[in-house]
């Protein structure tokens, strides 16, 4: 299937805007630059004036090995999902952490961190999967912001009215 990529920064709303139609859209707070693009994973990164790091995906449910088929969908997925990156994640020698996860909006949210090789991973995630598509966001390793922030901030991108 096709896509339409785009986004920019909203300088009235103070907001950076980014969809990958017909797949998903998210409005970051502030002002966010693009840097790369992982066609992979479908990731595309960005960075803010702090030099927090976040990714963010959006995509066809069925686009994963462990869901060739498109059978999982809604929460199954994301468990799913969650159980296939923390398999690879547990044979780097990474651990996980579930904060919470909810069935009825269907999105999980966790942690990754560690230590492989010599890099340090501590990585918060929001994984969703609504309508057929999935969206992940993902914080990058930053002590700028405390747990809890990171966690409010992963909720917010995804539950706009999340308080």
């Amino acid at each position: 299937m096709s896509t339409i990529v785009g986004g920019e920064y909203d300088e009235k709303k103070d907001v950076t805007d980014y969809f990958v139609f017909p797949y998903g859209e998210v409005s970051l707070p502030g002002k966010w630059e693009k840097t790369a693009y992982n066609q992979v994973s479908r990731q595309q990164f960005f960075k803010n004036q702090n030099s927090i790091s976040v990714a963010i995906a959006f995509g066809p449910l069925n686009k994963f090995e462990f869901n060739g088929d498109g059978s999982l969908k809604g929460f199954d997925f994301v468990e799913a999902y969650f159980k296939w990156e923390a398999e690879y994640s547990e044979s780097l020698g990474i651990k996980s952490q579930v904060f919470e996860s909810d069935k009825t909006k269907k999105y999980m949210i966790y942690r990754f961190y560690g230590k492989h090789n010599d890099d340090i991973v501590d990585n918060y995630f929001i994984v969703s999967a609504n309508n057929g598509s999935y969206s992940s966001y993902t914080i990058y390793e930053t002590d700028k912001w405390t747990e809890s922030e990171k966690i409010q901030f992963l909720k917010n991108l995804l539950l706009p009215s999340a308080e």
